[in-house]
């Protein structure tokens, strides 16, 4: 070695994952050595020797860690158990070099590297430890480490007499050693009793050996004679003829010798501390100290495992015991063949024993009571064969199924889902299927369905097990629960005792029910027990696993058999109707249809709170007072006598959201979750990007969300909440005030880029709040309730307001607003006048009149002469309306003159229009052509193409009263065409109507029922009450020209309970007097 060539340091290898702990702490440790190797190397008066001696340790080290490093790289994941060990005790000694070496420099004392006078041995020996730990890990020339524990290299150094002699060591740490052998094998002496031959045999000759050890030999100087015989037991245990032994004691032949292999592990590592330990030179008394403790710790838990297996193996069902019982009486003679080779493989054994101790004798005895025993066992298992055929005559099987839950009662609407299942576990062995969706979806119902289904019970039978893991707290206790269902005995290892039994049955279906407590664990060591475990399950091919659990996507790591449609949506209206009059026990009642099916609705069908509403009526609660409950108190009512999941909606939801707390952006989810319950018709993407900027990861949020099903997908790819989540998260949830402020500026912009009036920009502008309409309603009644007034709040909800009225009118924004507002009369005349207009369209006049006094005196008092014009115009109609026609007309005309004199022609104009109405009723046809002429006229010149297109439709209806259908067919079809044009639904609707009725006139009556349809539709969405009258009236017409007269009386009938509940009393009248022609006819 060159004097100038410094020592190499520990390579990093690039990998493509990262390196196990154990790795990169060695070379850390290593890269360490090498430095300090350096720096004693250059010291001032270092020898040769002494220089030559501490790079030849970095060396070694170097060379080792850059094998293990490239082992690592090139097959990810190999990293043994034992590996590590043999790592941890390489990466010790390291460190304690890299102490000497510094030690020595602080000292300065570098003429020689270790004290004593045989440096150079010293280090061979060192150096000789490394090369045998390599030898042990199968490290080639190439740098390859294969890290995995190589029986026949281990033998062969167990035969070896080792390098450094034991009785230096610690006489207490040479009795510990011994003392843990002894142990293990008294445990497995008593813990073999019962257990079929050869293995109780074995166990009790080396203990036998051992104690004459004890007796007659000196511990120190022996103990490696003794781990030098137990691992030619080992040898010898590999090489039982197994082709004579049954199926089942070939199991347990593999169980033992999974035993003696941890014990094999155990002795490798101790020579490995033997063949690394310079014991004259390094102080590592207490490392091998721990290190022997450590093991026997293993030791013990190697015996628990095998225990375990014993334990499982012997818990088999009374019929599989009884066919064990009569197959050994029909064999007995066999039995005792068997027994007597047996004790000839014995005498083999104990033959090599012989060789080193003087106890073969008691050896020979317990081979002679062992063939005792198995003649006694042959009487006692004739005796368990008769209990066992008299307990089969004379009391019935009892069947894994009994342990079942019991099926739903009511179960409707998942056909679909039951069939896919069933499909799934009929034509596969081992189907893998997943449940999942939201709290409250119905996920246990389904899987119970499933396994009661008739043809699943015709493929798999009684070996049906259904286990919920809700109560677990880990994945022990989870197997623990799988074990008791599965009728085994307690045991350390109750999930490998589960798995031995079910891979015994030819055919099994296990449901692990409500997982998402161990799936969503917060510690994430939990999570991937859980992963494992199921992975474990799925890894049986006979068995066919179902797992529910909340969320959205299956585990990972399982290829799921239903993947595409493991999620649960809730179930249809007339599922959940069934359902609640099925639980409920309350038969259809015509009057509370709308009343349940809104309520249903309301909670969006989710099968648990129609199931717990549905037992609130039992209580004599009608729908229609459970409706009323749920305006008050949302999801908080929804509950039977309980606190757990099923019976309370809000504890089902509360459970989902303590999930999501407890994961590690909980909090984000949390706040992007109380977002989204403030938009009924969901988060949509647009939106979604604008708020991206006040989360820190607002895709992770989100992705949360949808891990634990709080949200869905919608069809425009919004996020979407079910009801009952989102009224509790609402309550119990408030959003965050930088939230609501960002929220706030989008919806306001939102509202200001709707459409202002009904003009030719109403379809593009209408574009931009109709998907957001159900958005901004909820959020804008929000800030309601918590803002004081504003102009910006006042603006947004005007602006709202206005799409409302010509799509779909409502008054509840301005309705919230007006109680606001007692101390802002500027804001509260104007919320009262545009109240009164959409009464006045849903044809609520009497209400209409009312606000509009109101307003109209607010304005007198602010002095706004203008307006109370306005409100006069307003109150001109809804007397018109009322049939009052007198003073419809005088409220009209005092406006007309007010709106001359401020110049407004328009607004002169439609009072024109309305008095050409009035003209028109009282069948004064002439007047009204002029009111309704000019008022084209003043439309057309100042471009309101609205009022221009009533006008002409007026003048339309004028030519079917005079008979004229040419000229009225001409009139109404200009102004359809206009409506159409400027998306006004009501125009649309109110043309197609009059157009209905021509039609028929001129006997067309496939087009009449076509335009009558289509008004019907609008009038429908639209909430207009004296629309669809109209269109009752006109319908019961064509009936009549066509002969029709029970349909015709029909239609007429609803017509006029409809004009008569919105005061329209002159054409109720025409109703009732129709009505008593057909009665006459």
């Amino acid at each position: 070695m060159s004097d100038s060539s410094p020592p190499r340091p520990a390579t990093d290898v690039p990998c493509p994952y990262l390196l196990p702990d154990v790795v990169v702490e060695l070379q850390r440790s290593v890269n360490e050595l090498s430095l300090a190797a350096q720096a004693f190397s250059t010291k001032k008066g270092t020898t040769k020797d002494a220089r030559n001696c501490a790079r030849g340790l970095a060396e070694h080290a170097a060379e080792l860690v850059a094998a293990v490093v490239a082992a690592c790289k090139e097959r990810p994941g190999a990293l043994h158990v034992l590996a590590v060990s043999h790592l941890t005790v390489f990466n010790d000694t390291v460190n304690e070099s890299v102490a000497l070496i510094q030690t020595r420099l602080a000292m300065g004392r570098v003429d020689r590297f270790m004290s004593g006078s045989s440096t150079a041995g010293q280090i061979q020996t060192w150096s000789l430890g490394i090369a045998e730990l390599g030898a042990m890990l199968k490290i080639d020339k190439g740098g390859v480490a294969q890290l995995v524990l190589d029986p026949a290299r281990c033998l062969e150094l167990s035969n070896a007499k080792p390098d450094i002699d034991l009785s230096k060591l610690n006489p207490s740490t040479t009795k510990v050693v011994y003392d843990g052998f002894k142990v293990v094998l008294e445990g497995m002496a008593n813990m073999t009793d019962g257990a079929p031959w050869p293995w109780k045999a074995i166990p009790q000759t080396v203990l036998q050996f051992a104690k004459l050890v004890e007796r007659s030999l000196d511990i120190p100087d022996k103990i490696h004679d003794l781990i030098r015989e137990i691992s030619q037991l080992i040898a010898m245990l590999f090489n039982i003829r197994k082709q004579e032994a049954s199926p089942h004691q070939l199991e347990l032949t593999t169980f033992v010798e999974v035993f003696f292999a941890d014990m094999q592990r155990i002795i490798i590592r101790l020579r490995v501390v033997e063949k690394t330990h310079p014991a004259k030179s390094l102080p590592l008394t207490d490392r091998i100290n721990a290190i022997i403790q450590d093991e026997s710790a293993k030791m013990q838990k190697a015996l628990g495992n095998l225990q375990t297996r014993f334990v499982a193996h012997t818990a088999y069902t009374v019929e599989s015991i009884s066919e064990c019982v009569l197959r050994i009486q029909s064999t007995a003679d066999t039995t005792l063949t068997v027994a007597t080779e047996t004790r000839t493989e014995v005498q083999f054994i104990s033959h090599v024993v012989q060789e080193t101790a003087v106890g073969v004798v008691a050896v020979h005895d317990d081979i002679d009571a062992v063939r005792e025993g198995m003649e006694a066992t042959h009487t006692v298992v004739t005796e368990i064969r008769d209990a066992v055929m008299l307990s089969r005559e004379k009391q019935p099987t009892i069947s894994n199924w009994a342990q079942l839950p019991a099926r739903p009662t009511f179960f409707y609407g998942r056909d679909d889902s039951v069939n896919i299942i069933v499909e799934l576990i009929c034509t596969s062995t081992g189907a893998r299927i997943a449940i999942m969706g939201s709290g409250g979806i119905g996920k246990t119902s389904l899987s119970l369905i499933v396994i009661y289904d008739e043809r699943v019970v015709g493929v798999v039978g009684d070996s049906r097990y259904f286990v919920s893991v809700e109560g677990a707290s880990d994945v022990g206790a989870a197997a623990q629960l799988l074990a008791g269902q599965l009728g085994l005995p307690e045991s350390s290892d109750p999930l490998s005792a589960a798995m031995s039994y079910l891979e015994t049955i030819p055919r099994a279906l296990l449901i692990v029910d409500n997982l998402e407590t161990l799936l969503f664990s917060k510690n994430a060591a939990a999570q991937k027990e859980t992963e494992r475990m199921l992975q474990r399950l799925a890894g049986i091919p006979t068995l066919t696993l179902i797992i529910t659990s909340r969320g959205a996507a299956p585990p990972r790591g399982i290829r799921w058999s239903n993947a595409p449609s493991a999620g649960l949506e809730t179930i249809s209206l007339a599922a959940a109707r069934e359902t609640f009059e099925q639980i409920s026990g309350q038969p259809e009642l015509a009057s509370e249809r709308n009343a349940l099916d809104t309520l249903l609705t309301n909670v969006d069908c989710m099968p648990l709170a129609v199931t717990l509403l549905a037992q609130l009526a039992q209580l004599k609660n009608p729908p229609s007072q459970l409706l009323q409950r749920w305006h008050r108190t949302k999801t908080g009512f929804i509950r039977s006598d309980g606190d757990d999941r099923e019976s309370s909606v809000d504890v089902s939801i509360q459970l989902s959201l303590d999930l999501l707390e407890g994961t590690r952006n909980g909090t984000e989810g949390q706040q992007l979750l109380s977002i989204c319950a403030h938009l009924p018709d969901g988060l949509r993407p647009a939106v979604f990007d604008k708020l991206d900027g006040h989360f820190d990861d607002i895709h992770r949020a989100r992705d949360l969300l949808f891990k634990f099903a709080l949200v869905s997908i919608g069809h425009d790819n919004e996020l979407k909440m079910l009801s009952p989540v989102r009224h509790f998260v609402l309550k119990h949830h408030p959003i965050t005030m930088n939230h609501a402020a960002a929220l706030r500026k989008i919806y306001f912009d939102i509202a200001a880029s709707g459409p202002k009036r009904m003009d030719e920009n109403f379809s593009r502008l209408a574009q931009n709040v109709a998907p957001e309409y159900g958005n901004l309603t909820s959020f804008l009644l929000h800030l309601i309730h918590i803002e004081e007034p504003s102009q910006e709040l006042f603006d947004a909800i005007f602006a709202v307001s206005e799409y409302a009225y010509w799509t779909v009118p409502s008054t509840t924004l301005r309705e919230a607003f007006r109680q606001r507002l007692d101390a802002h009369p500027v804001w509260l005349a104007p919320c009262l006048k545009d109240v009164a207009r959409t009464q006045l369209r849903q044809d609520e006049y009497a209400l209409a009149v009312v606000n509009l006094h109101a307003a109209r005196k607010l304005y007198a008092t602010l002095g706004d002469k203008f307006q109370e014009a306005d409100c006069g115009q307003l109150l001109g109609e809804c007397l018109r309306m009322q049939n009052s026609l007198e003073a419809a007309e005088r409220e009209l005309l005092a406006a007309k003159d007010t709106f001359i004199e401020f110049g407004d022609e328009i607004s002169a104009a439609q009072c024109a229009r309305d008095l050409g109405v009035i003209c028109a009723s009282r069948n004064d046809y002439a007047q009204a052509k002029i009111h309704f002429t000019t008022a084209r006229d003043v439309f057309k010149r100042c471009g309101h193409r609205l009022g221009a297109a009533q006008c002409t439709q007026r003048l339309g209806e004028i030519q079917i009263d005079l008979g004229n259908v040419a000229e009225a067919d001409a009139e109404l079809q200009s102004a359809l065409a206009e409506f159409e044009a400027l998306a006004d639904l009501s125009g649309t609707a109110q043309c197609a109507v009059i157009l209905g009725g021509l039609r028929m006139r001129q006997n067309d009556y496939d087009s009449a029922e076509k335009n009558l349809a289509t008004a019907r539709e609008i009038f429908t969405r639209m909430g207009d009450r004296n629309g669809l009258a109209v269109y009752h009236f006109h319908l019961g017409q064509l009936h009549l020209h066509q002969g029709r007269l029970q349909e015709a009386t029909e239609n007429f009938s609803i017509a006029e309970e409809i004009f008569t509940a919105i005061g329209n009393q002159s054409l109720a009248t025409l109703c009732r007097d129709m009505i008593a022609e057909l009665r006459d006819s």
